[in-house]
């Protein structure tokens, strides 16, 4: 039988040739596109929507920015949760902060970040401009994600963009001696930067990075990671690169590269730059690894040689001694002169001012050495290192006619007195020591070999110094969540003033969140401070409202004789508080003010005639007769009731809350001890649940509750009583939450 031969034409050939070809970018293409829709890796641009309604017209830092460089590490740095509105305004002016750790305020919350105390100091110069200050900083990041995010930046449409950054540039991701490093050749590296853009690049990534991960487990058994170690530990591969070594070279080279492309891209949209000197601390600070570098001395010889002649008081030479030694340090955490040398060519090339931050520094520090006065560790800045490095951009500022060509100096007030009045409390110094205090303790502060002992070797003695310990070590509690803890329990000590000073912390390290205004302004009242409260409450509607900061904006307005302004936030308030008395008056006062009889008639039949003599001062809540509060008391419950069976406990809570302070009950002590331990309101629903354990002296459920609530707050003598009596009433309960194993580990 002969062979069937199947004759193909010319340019069938060549079509079939370019179909094969083609079938590896079509199925790239697909697979990028089948990525696309299951939105693989999740959204990593810099900037997101605002992730509630209320703030759906602002744009914030995305918390998963560090995704797109940070593979290795489980902990990932994120950029601060600042917000900026979609459409700049015709006043506007938008000024966006890039750097790494010490931008983004190290070891302090948000509210200690330099561009946070930059935005008050402007707002008082420019009451009439709406300026925004835009922090993209993280920690562990160098040049090259200053330049990945630099046209996302440009993109947002800024006034000005200040630059503080140098430090990370060996060991920041991408750097030349980081476990985060993907190729020695900065085009490769600008190449990866690009590519991972693309979901199938990411997929490939992250597939590669199991299998190295999967590889190095089979063939040594895994690399022993510390738990203890710190991701300043965790990013190091290389702990000695020699002064004016090859790969020192590198990571200066790549400086001033990505530096200089940086503020070309400024430059191409006419963008004014700021850049600042790197500063750390030489006087308090040895070298951590002292290396041979060529014809220099080693770190520690000219370490020795700067204190020997700091104690000789010959100041201008231990100065150059102390710079040489940090220069020669083979662990790259400090940025050498050479840097600040870029700094300053970078600049003159592209016209940008920089700000003399060294020399601003010495000024306040003792014989003109940086150390402990300024500096926390090895160049993390203290409190008042921050507040001067804000100052120090904020003259810059005024020096090079940004914002304007003349600023109001009679408005200019001393950076010593914005530090006075700030949002912060001890909660913010504890905190930072206490990460101070653990950083030392491990490498490179303490040998490698060593595990961290600091936290064995720290007694938490207040209640301050505990929940900065929660900080520390509880990756889900923030130090904001630290302060709004902090702040429930003042309250109910009826400590008003430390409680208002918690929310005020907490508001400046997250100014959108509404709940921090009310508490602020709900304590102001209590100390009748009405002026400050109202001033709160009307920057908090820059963000949204509430229920609360509608009815106390409107009241406080309407005692201020303003019925006018007060009227549409009565009438809003008044939608969720229908039988709210104070309300009520102050609404009627408002409807009689501007003539409105027919309104303020039919407010008559809700309000008791005789608590109608003028207007309301809104400093007295209105009380409820009997009749009253019994006909609101069962409104509420019926509707907690309701909402608690359909499982909208969130909803229940503040309805409960409110029928309780009208009359308490087994029923409200309980559920509102209950969702309140669920909401994370630890020490409020102890105190409920211990109120309703003791009227149901036979209710295991309660017991149970209150058992974990002693646990979540280190109570152990009172978590032991409780569990005693729920064995007394059930010897052999099963245990799903393992309170027996969490009391015996405490």
């Amino acid at each position: 039988m002969k062979k069937t031969e199947t004759n193909l034409t010319p340019t069938k050939k060549r079509l079939f040739s370019i179909i094969l070809r083609l079938l590896p970018i079509l199925f790239f293409v697909v697979l990028e596109l089948l990525l696309r829709i299951v939105n693989y890796g999740g959204n990593l641009d810099l900037f997101i929507t605002g992730p509630e309604k209320q703030i759906s017209q602002y744009w914030m830092g995305n918390p998963n920015l560090g995704e797109r460089y940070f593979f290795r590490q489980k902990t990932k740095p994120a950029p601060p949760k600042d917000l900026f509105l979609k459409e700049k305004p015709q006043n506007g002016y938008r000024i966006f902060v890039m750097g790494g750790s010490t931008a983004a305020g190290f070891p302090y919350g948000y509210n200690v970040m330099f561009s946070r105390i930059l935005k008050f100091e402007l707002d008082d110069i420019f009451p009439d401009k709406h300026i925004e200050v835009i922090n993209t900083a993280m920690s562990a990041v160098n040049s090259y994600t200053l330049l990945d995010l630099t046209d996302e930046i440009i993109a947002q449409k800024p006034d000005a963009v200040l630059i503080y950054a140098g430090h990370n540039e060996f060991y920041g991701a991408m750097g030349v001696g980081s476990q985060e490093q993907f190729a020695k050749n900065p085009k490769v590296i600008r190449a990866y930067l690009k590519l991972r853009r693309f979901k199938t690049f990411l997929f490939i990534r992250n597939i590669v990075g199991y299998l190295q991960k999967s590889i190095s487990k089979a063939t040594t058994g895994g690399t022993k990671v510390d738990p203890t170690n710190t991701l300043m530990a965790r990013i190091v591969a290389d702990q000695s690169i020699p002064y004016k070594s090859e790969k020192y070279q590198r990571g200066v080279d790549q400086f001033a590269d990505n530096l200089d492309r940086i503020l070309q891209k400024m430059d191409d949209h006419h963008i004014p730059v700021i850049l600042s000197e790197l500063v750390c601390n030489i006087k308090d600070q040895a070298p951590f690894v002292s290396a041979k570098a060529d014809s220099f001395p080693t770190a520690k010889h000219a370490w020795e040689i700067g204190k020997k002649l700091e104690q000789q008081g010959e100041y201008k030479d231990a100065k150059k001694a102390l710079y040489l030694a940090k220069d020669l340090d083979a662990l790259r955490f400090r940025a050498t002169e050479e840097m600040n040398d870029i700094i300053h060519n970078v600049a003159e090339k592209h016209n940008a001012p920089v700000v003399p931050m060294k020399a601003i520094f010495e000024k306040q520090c003792e014989h003109g050495l940086i150390g402990h006065e300024l500096i926390l560790e090895h160049l993390h800045p203290n409190m008042q290192g921050y507040f001067t490095i804000a100052d120090a951009f904020f003259h810059a500022l005024k020096d090079n006619h940004f914002i304007a060509d003349q600023w109001d100096e009679s408005r200019i007030r001393p950076i010593q007195d914005l530090e006075k009045n700030w949002g912060l409390t001890k909660l913010d110094t504890t905190s930072a020591d206490l990460s101070i205090f653990y950083l030392k303790g491990g490498w490179p502060f303490k040998p490698a070999i060593m595990p961290n002992h600091a936290l064995e070797n720290y007694n938490a003695s207040t209640r301050v110094e505990s929940t900065a310990v929660k900080v520390l070590v509880n990756k889900n509690y923030s130090i904001v969540v630290g302060h709004v803890d902090l702040a429930k329990y003042y309250e109910s000590k009826k400590q008003y003033e430390k409680a208002f000073r918690e929310y005020k912390a907490a508001l400046y390290n997250i100014p959108f969140e509404i709940e921090f205004y009310e508490g602020a302004a709900r304590n102001l009242i209590e100390l009748k401070r009405y002026a400050e409260a109202l001033q709160i409450l009307e920057t908090s509607h820059k963000y949204g409202s509430s229920p609360f900061t509608n009815k106390w904006t409107g009241q406080l307005l309407n005692s201020h004789g303003d019925a006018k302004a007060a009227l549409p936030y009565l009438e809003q308030a008044r939608i969720s508080l229908p039988g709210d008395q104070q309300l009520l008056q102050h609404l009627f006062s408002c409807y009689k003010a501007l003539g409105k009889e027919a309104q303020a008639a039919q407010l008559l039949s809700l309000i008791k005639k005789d608590e109608i003599a003028g207007s309301a001062n809104g400093e007295k809540p209105v009380m409820l007769d009997a009749q009253q509060q019994s006909v609101v008391y069962k409104a509420l419950m019926e509707k907690g009731v309701s909402l608690i069976k359909q499982k909208e406990y969130s909803k229940a809570l503040p309805l409960l809350k409110r029928a309780h302070a009208l009359k308490q009950s087994d029923y409200t002590l309980k559920w509102i001890g209950l969702l309140d331990l669920q909401a994370g309101h630890v020490q409020e629903a102890a105190e409920l649940l211990q109120q309703a354990a003791d009227h149901n002296p036979d209710n295991f459920e309660l017991r149970y509750n209150l058992c974990n609530a002693y646990i979540h707050l280190g109570r152990k003598k009172e978590a032991e009583s409780v569990l005693s009596e729920m064995e007394a009433l059930r010897p052999n309960f099963k245990d799903p939450q393992k309170l027996r194993e969490h009391i015996a580990g405490m």
